[in-house]
């Protein structure tokens, strides 16, 4: 994972080559469909440029800092857009504004917190190679306590909430303890999970950076993950489970950054990307479930009918949806995962 000095030194340095006619979204990476790219700068003229992170924490540190000014639109959990739309970093989005918002489902429509669009909504669970695993792990514990022969090819992945799910859920805690007798014991099993860690990047960033990669075969993800890691290693072995003790269930925003100077045509972009025809290239093409009921109409059968990708209802009662946690809480977790990454830097 790349520091966050070393993001910001990017980003600065990409900043300057941007051009007027030119949109910058803050992304992860193989987020956002090339063909919808290619139909809106068809259409408008105007560019996209990306640049990528693969942690909440590294980027809420860049959308705090004054290098959040380069940016036009963001995708970001629901929680995030709430409290940086509260914090006058997010714009406010009506339906004036994005009339496509009469698309998104529902049950959908307040995530965002009226601080941005609802994207793509999930759970998180574990994605692994079906060709390298036995036996197909139907709980939490099969990535927390692997058997010996997985030693050295399980991910996780440093986020303070997410990588947190799988020991609160196999103690029967809830992922939003505020605990702290909960965390520390959360903390003394991802503990000894170490000597079985291969990585803490993001499955998606190790294997976009080593896509030949041969190792890695279980990792913590999200439900839509394995179709991008099987279109970056050209097969078809990677799956994904959501584990029997539950999970959480996630929804990410497109927002748009009040700094922006572009913000007509960042929203612009927000109400093209809600046309129906254009959420289903994009679903069909990223592999994740689309908060836009008209697109859902549009995609074909053996997508909508992806339980991996639009989970039956005993999948989502054992969710719990991302809810606020305190700041002391957030401060216990994030020094639980520093304490991880440098001990499994120094192992």
């Amino acid at each position: 994972m790349r520091s966050i000095y070393t993001l910001l030194f990017f980003i600065i340095l990409t900043a300057a080559s941007t051009s007027a006619d030119e949109l910058v979204i803050f992304n992860w990476q193989e987020y956002l469909s090339p063909h919808v790219i290619e139909r809106w700068e068809k259409e408008t003229g105007w560019r996209i440029h990306q640049i990528y992170y693969d942690v909440d924490e590294m980027r809420d540190e860049v959308l705090a800092s004054e290098v959040a000014e380069q940016f036009d639109l963001v995708v970001i959990d629901s929680i995030s857009a709430q409290l940086f739309g509260k914090n006058n970093k997010l714009v406010s989005i009506t339906r004036s504004e994005v009339s496509n918002l009469v698309n998104i489902q529902k049950r959908w429509t307040q995530s965002c917190g009226n601080f941005g669009v609802p994207y793509f909504w999930g759970t998180v669970g574990i994605v692994y190679r079906a060709d390298k695993i036995d036996t197909k792990p139907v709980s939490w514990r099969a990535l927390i306590e692997p058997e010996e022969s997985l030693f050295g090819h399980i991910g996780m992945h440093e986020d303070f909430t997410d990588t947190l799910i799988p020991v609160l859920k196999l103690s029967g805690y809830s992922i939003y303890s505020e605990n702290n007798d909960h965390l520390k014991a959360a903390y003394q099993l991802l503990r000894k999970q170490i000597p079985a860690v291969m990585t803490y990047d993001y499955v998606i960033s190790y294997i976009s950076a080593k896509p030949d990669d041969e190792e890695l075969y279980m990792a913590i993800g999200y439900s839509g993950d394995q179709h991008t890691l099987n279109d970056l290693t050209g097969k078809d072995s990677w799956q994904y489970i959501v584990p029997d003790e539950g999970t959480s269930l996630w929804i990410d925003c497109f927002s748009v950054l009040s700094h922006s100077t572009k913000k007509q045509q960042a929203l612009s972009f927000i109400n093209f990307l809600n046309n129906a025809e254009n959420a289903a290239i994009n679903a069909k093409d990223i592999g994740y479930a689309t908060t836009n009921k008209s697109a859902i109409e549009l995609l074909p059968s053996e997508v909508k009918n992806d339980k991996s990708i639009y989970p039956d209802q005993d999948v989502l009662d054992r969710s719990e949806p991302y809810r606020i946690i305190s700041d002391k809480n957030m401060s216990q977790r994030n020094r639980v995962m520093r304490a991880l990454r440098k001990e499994h830097e120094t192992k």
